[in-house]
C-alpha cells in the first residue's frame, strides 16, 4: 500500500493543506517543529481515529479553521485505489468513512474492519512502533521488544486471510476459558458440575432407604478405594522406571561431564576474561605489521630514486626568465609571418600602381605629368563650377534654339494668316443667299396661301385673306433681318482679319529681337566658358563631354596616386614592424646566450626558443612532480610509521590483555582458552541433552547426585525389565476391579427403578452429557491453544534469523562497515552487535547515534521481513538523524533511499541540512515538500 495524496481541512494550525506523495522517497521540510510534528500526527489519526481526553493535546484541534481531520488517498498493491477521511462523530475517535474506487461508501464498523483489512491486521501500538516512529520511538529498544510486537511481526502470514496466528491464539484462549477456567465458578463446567452435584444430593436421598443399596455402595466405595490404591502402587511403579530409565539414558552424559569438568580444573591458569580467538587476533596484527613493515621499505626506496632522478634534472632559469617575451613571440609569430607576406604584396602592389599611374597620365596626353594632374582640382567645388558653366552654356544654346524656332514659326504662320485672309476676301465678295434660304422662303410662301385658304374655308373670308398678308409680312420680314446680319458680318470679319495680320507682324518683331539677345548671351557664357578651361590648366577646345572625360580620367589617376602613396606608407610600417620584431627577437636570443639571428631566419629562431621553453617546463613540471611525490611518499612513510606503532601497540594490549609477556606465550595462553572453550561447549551440550532428559535444567545436579550414589548400575538397569512386570500386573488388576465396578452399579442401577428416581438419572445423564461435551470442547482448545503456542514459537524461532540478517545487512550499511552483524544471545535475549574482527557489544556499550542507527535497522529488517510475508506499508519517520554524525546520516539516506524502492518512503525534518544532504545522497531527488504552519 502507498499514499497518493493528503488533504487536511483542519488540524492544529493547517487549513486546506494539500500534500500530493512520491512513490518512492518523500521529504518533509517544516522551518519549525510543530508543522511536522502536526503533519505526522495526522499520517498516524486517519487510521485509528482521534486521541481521547487522556491525550487531548495530540487531537490538535483546527486553530485555523476548517472541520478537524481530514482525507488521505491510497493505493493497494493490486492498484485499487480508495480514500479514508476522519471528522468529528459522536464518539471521541471521530468518524472513519471509505470510499472505495467504484464508488462505494464504507462508514462505522464496516469502514474499521475494512481498514484492518487494508493495514493487515495492524494494530495502533504496531503502526506507531514500527511504521510510523518518531525519535522518540527510535531511541527505545523496548518499544521493538514488546510481545505483541514480536508476536504480529514473526508470526505474519501465519494466518487465514488477514487474521493472524496471534489472533487466532487469543480466540481459542478466550473460547477454552468460557468453558472452564481454574478457580472460576461463572464458566459452563463448574455450572454444570454444581448442578451435578445437587442431582446426585437428590438421587442419593432417594436411595437412602434400601439396604442393599447401601451395601451396594459400600463395596463400589471399597472397589473404588483399592482402585485408587492399586492406581497409586503403579503411578509409583512407573515413576520409579522412569527414574530407573533416566539413570540408564543418562548415565553416559554424567560421566563424561565429570570428566570434562575434571579436564577443565587440570588446565593451567589463565585470566578469566583472556581476548577472544585470541590467536587470531595476535597473527593478523603480525600479518598486518609484516605488511606495513615491508610497505615503508619501499617507501623508502622509492623516496631514494624520486631524490636522484629529481637531482639529476636541470633547469635553466635565463628561459623562465624570458619566458613572458617567449610566449609573447610565439603568439604574435602568426601575425608577423602574415607581417611579411603582407610586406612582400604591397612591394608589388606599389610598383603596380607605380606602372598604372604612367599609364593613365600618357593616355590623357603626353604633355601631362603626375604633378600637373595632382595640380588638377577634381574636387566638389570644381565639379560643381563644371556643371553649373555647362547648364548655363547649354541653356543659352536652347535659348538660341528656341528663339531661332519661334521666329521660324511666327513668320510661317504670318505666311499662312496672309493666305487665309486673301481666300476669305474673296469669299465675303461672292456671298449669296444660300439654296436652303431660298427653299425655305418658296415653303413659308406656300405655307401663308395654305394658311389663308384654310381660314377662307373654315371661318371667313376675310380671315383667310388676313391670314394670308400676315404670312407674307412675315416672310418679307424674315429676308431683311438675314441680308442685313450678313453684310455686318462681312463687315466685321475684314476688320478681324485685318487686325490679325498686324498681330502676326509685331510677333515676327518681337521673335527677331529675342534671337538677337539670346545669341548675344550665347557669346557671352561661352567666353565665360573658355575663360574657366584656360585658368583652370584645360584646353579651350574642351566641350561639356570631353572636359568629364578628362575629369574623371583625372580623378581615376587621382586616385591611383593615392593608392600608390598608401601603399608605400603601409610599405614602410610593416618595415619598421618586421625591424621591431627582429629587435625583440635578439634581445631574447642575447638573454639566453644564444646568437642573433636575421630576418630570414626569425622564425627558425622562435621555433627553437619556443621548443627551448617547452622542454623546460616539461623538466620542470617533472621536477615538482617529483618533489611533491617525494613529499606524498614521505607523508605515506610517517602514516605507515605511525599505523606499525599502532599495531605494535594493540598487540602489546592484546598481549597484556591476555596475561602474558610475549608472543609465544600469548599463543600458549589461547591454545588452553581454545581447549577450555571446546570443553565448556561439550559441556554445555552434555547439559543440554541432560535438561531435555530430566525435563528440566534445574535438576541436573539433583541428577548428577542420583547418577554418583548408583550403587550398581547393571541392577538399575534390570529393574526396569521388572518394574515394567509388574506395571502391567499391577494394570490387569485395576482392568478386573473396573470390571467389578461396573457390575454392581449395574445393580444400582436395578435398584433405582422408581418414577422420580427415573428422572432424576435421566437429568443426572443429561448433565453429564453436557459436562462431557463442555470438556471435551475445552480439551480441544486447550490442545489447539498449546499446540498454537509450540508452533508460534517455533515459527518465531525460525523467522527471527531472517529478521536479525536483514538487521545486520542494513547496520553494516550505516556504519560503513563498522559493525556487520546483530545477533540475539540466548541468555535473556539481548541484543548485541558485532565488528568484523568478531568483537561483540552489548547495545549498552553503543553510542547514542550507534544504538539508535541499530534500532532504525532492526526496524527496517521487520518491515522487511513482514513485506516479504503479508504485503508493503508505507514507513513515516520523524527526524532521526538527528543524532548521525554526518558520514552515517549520508549513508543513512542511501539505505532509506535503497529500501524506498520496495516500500514508500515519507520523512519529516526541520533541519535544511537534512535537505542539503538528500539534494546531494539522492539521485534526481525532486526536492522536499515545505509545509508551513499558518
Amino acid at each position: 500500500m502507498k499514499f497518493i495524496k493528503a488533504y487536511i481541512d483542519g488540524y492544529g494550525k493547517f487549513h486546506h493543506l494539500d500534500s500530493v506523495f512520491e512513490p518512492g522517497f518523500n521529504l518533509f521540510f517544516g522551518p519549525n517543529e510543530a508543522g511536522k510534528t502536526t503533519m505526522m500526527s495526522f499520517l498516524r489519526t486517519v487510521f485509528f481515529g482521534f486521541p481521547g481526553k487522556k491525550n487531548a493535546a495530540d487531537r490538535y484541534e483546527p486553530l485555523a479553521g476548517g472541520v478537524h481531520g481530514g482525507t488521505l488517498d491510497l493505493e493497494t498493491t493490486d492498484k485499487k485505489k480508495f480514500s479514508v477521511s476522519i471528522k468529528p462523530g459522536r464518539k471521541l475517535t471521530g468518524e472513519i468513512i471509505i470510499l472505495n474506487g467504484d464508488g462505494t461508501e464504507l462508514s462505522g464498523e464496516r469502514a474499521r474492519k475494512s481498514l484492518q483489512v487494508a493495514l493487515h491486521g495492524i494494530s495502533e501500538n504496531i503502526y506507531k512502533n514500527v511504521f510510523a516512529f518518531s525519535l522518540t520511538e527510535l531511541q527505545r529498544l523496548d518499544s521493538l521488544e514488546n510481545d505483541e510486537i514480536n508476536s504480529h511481526i514473526y508470526s505474519a502470514g501465519t494466518g487465514v486471510g488477514d487474521i493472524t496466528l496471534p489472533d487466532i491464539l487469543k480466540t481459542v484462549e478466550a473460547e477454552k476459558n468460557k468453558l472452564y477456567k481454574h478457580g472460576g465458578t461463572a464458566q459452563i463446567v463448574p455450572k454444570i458440575t454444581k448442578e451435578l452435584e445437587v442431582i446426585r444430593g437428590k438421587i442419593s436421598d432417594i436411595k437412602k432407604d434400601r439396604e442393599r443399596y447401601k451395601a451396594t455402595i459400600s463395596e463400589i466405595e471399597g472397589l473404588k478405594q483399592k482402585q485408587t490404591e492399586l492406581t497409586h502402587i503403579i503411578d509409583n511403579k512407573r515413576r520409579e522406571k522412569e527414574k530407573a530409565s533416566r539413570l540408564r539414558a543418562g548415565r553416559e552424559n554424567v560421566n563424561e561431564l565429570n570428566e570434562i569438568e575434571k579436564q577443565i580444573s587440570s588446565l593451567p591458569f589463565v585470566i578469566e576474561n583472556f581476548p577472544l580467538n585470541g590467536t587470531e587476533r595476535v597473527e593478523k596484527l603480525e600479518e598486518k605489521l609484516t605488511e606495513r613493515k615491508e610497505e615503508l621499505q619501499e617507501c623508502r626506496n622509492k623516496i631514494k630514486t624520486f631524490i636522484t632522478q629529481a637531482d639529476s634534472i636541470r633547469v635553466d632559469n635565463r628561459i623562465f626568465e624570458s619566458e613572458a617575451l617567449i610566449i609573447s613571440l610565439v603568439e604574435a609569430r602568426s601575425a608577423e609571418t602574415e607581417n611579411l607576406k603582407r610586406e612582400d604584396e604591397i612591394r608589388t602592389n606599389v610598383s603596380s600602381l607605380k606602372g598604372d599611374v604612367a599609364n593613365a597620365i600618357n593616355d590623357i596626353g603626353t604633355d601631362w605629368d603626375e604633378d600637373r594632374t595632382t595640380a588638377i582640382d577634381v574636387g566638389n567645388e570644381s565639379l560643381q563650377s563644371i556643371r553649373a558653366l555647362t547648364e548655363e552654356l547649354s541653356n543659352a544654346r536652347v535659348n538660341v534654339e528656341k528663339a531661332n524656332n519661334a521666329l521660324a514659326h511666327e513668320r510661317k504662320n504670318k505666311e499662312e494668316s496672309t493666305k487665309e485672309f486673301q481666300i476669305f476676301s474673296k469669299k465675303l465678295e461672292k456671298a449669296e443667299p444660300v439654296i436652303q434660304f431660298k427653299f425655305l422662303m418658296i415653303f413659308g410662301i406656300l405655307l401663308a396661301i395654305g394658311l389663308g385658304a384654310f381660314c377662307w374655308i373654315t371661318f371667313m373670308p376675310v380671315s383667310g385673306i388676313m391670314a394670308t398678308v400676315l404670312g407674307l409680312l412675315a416672310i418679307a420680314a424674315l429676308y431683311y433681318v438675314y441680308y442685313k446680319s450678313a453684310s455686318e458680318a462681312l463687315d466685321d470679319s475684314k476688320e478681324q482679319l485685318s487686325n490679325i495680320m498686324k498681330s502676326k507682324t509685331r510677333s515676327i518683331e518681337i521673335a527677331e529681337k529675342m534671337l538677337s539677345e539670346v545669341k548675344d548671351d550665347y557669346l557671352r557664357v561661352h567666353k565665360k566658358w573658355q575663360d574657366w578651361l584656360q585658368s583652370s590648366g584645360f584646353s579651350i577646345e574642351l566641350d561639356r563631354d570631353g572636359i568629364s572625360a578628362l575629369i574623371e580620367s583625372i580623378r581615376k589617376i587621382k586616385d591611383l596616386i593615392r593608392k600608390k602613396e598608401d601603399e608605400e606608407k603601409a610599405l614602410q610600417h610593416v618595415k619598421a614592424r618586421t625591424r621591431t620584431y627582429l629587435d625583440r627577437i635578439n634581445e631574447v636570443m642575447k638573454r639566453c646566450n644564444l646568437k642573433a639571428t636575421s630576418r630570414d631566419n626569425s622564425s627558425q629562431s622562435i621555433h627553437l626558443l619556443d621548443d627551448l621553453l617547452k622542454k623546460q617546463k616539461a623538466l620542470k613540471e617533472k621536477k615538482e612532480q617529483l618533489e611533491e611525490r617525494i613529499m606524498e611518499i614521505k607523508t605515506r612513510e610517517k602514516t605507515i610509521q605511525d599505523i606499525i606503532a599502532g599495531i605494535e601497540n594493540d598487540t602489546h594490549k592484546l598481549i597484556v590483555e591476555g596475561g602474558a609477556k610475549n608472543v609465544e606465550e600469548f599463543r600458549k595462553h589461547s591454545m588452553i582458552m581454545q581447549k577450555r572453550e571446546r570443553f565448556l561447549e561439550r559441556k554445555n551440550n552434555l547439559e543440554i541433552q541432560l535438561a531435555r532428559l530430566i525435563g528440566s535444567a534445574n535438576e541436573i545436579e539433583k541428577f548428577r547426585e542420583e547418577v554418583s550414589t548408583e550403587s550398581d548400575p547393571l541392577a538399575t538397569d534390570h529393574s526396569i525389565e521388572e518394574l515394567e512386570d509388574e506395571i502391567t500386573q499391577g494394570e490387569r488388576k485395576h482392568s478386573d476391579i473396573m470390571q467389578e465396578m461396573g457390575a454392581k452399579t449395574n445393580q444400582i442401577s436395578e435398584l433405582e427403578k422408581d418414577e422420580s428416581l427415573g428422572e432424576l438419572r435421566l437429568e443426572e445423564e443429561n448433565l453429564k452429557a453436557r459436562l462431557r461435551q463442555a470438556l471435551s470442547e475445552w480439551s480441544v482448545n486447550a490442545v489447539c491453544h498449546t499446540l498454537l503456542s509450540k508452533a508460534m514459537t517455533i515459527y518465531e524461532r525460525e523467522r527471527q534469523p531472517f529478521v536479525l540478517k536483514h538487521a545486520g545487512r542494513y547496520l553494516d550499511k550505516i556504519t560503513g562497515r563498522r559493525y556487520i552483524r546483530v545477533i540475539k544471545k540466548s541468555d535473556g535475549n539481548r541484543l548485541v552487535v558485532e565488528t568484523p574482527e568478531g568483537l561483540q557489544k552489548n547495545v549498552s556499550a553503543l553510542s547514542r547515534g550507534t544504538a539508535e542507527q541499530l534500532y532504525l535497522s532492526m526496524r527496517l529488517a521487520f518491515i522487511k521481513e513482514y513485506a516479504n510475508r503479508v504485503g508493503t506499508l508505507p514507513l513515516i519517520v520523524d527526524d532521526i538523524l538527528v543524532n548521525f554524525d554526518p558520514q552515517r546520516a549520508k549513508t543513512t539516506i542511501r539505505l532509506l533511499n535503497e529500501v524506498s524502492k520496495e516500500n514508500q518512503i515519507i520523512m519529516f525534518t526541520c533541519h535544511p541540512n537534512t535537505v542539503e544532504l538528500c539534494k546531494k545522497e539522492i539521485k534526481n531527488f525532486n526536492g522536499p515538500v515545505r509545509i508551513d504552519t499558518q
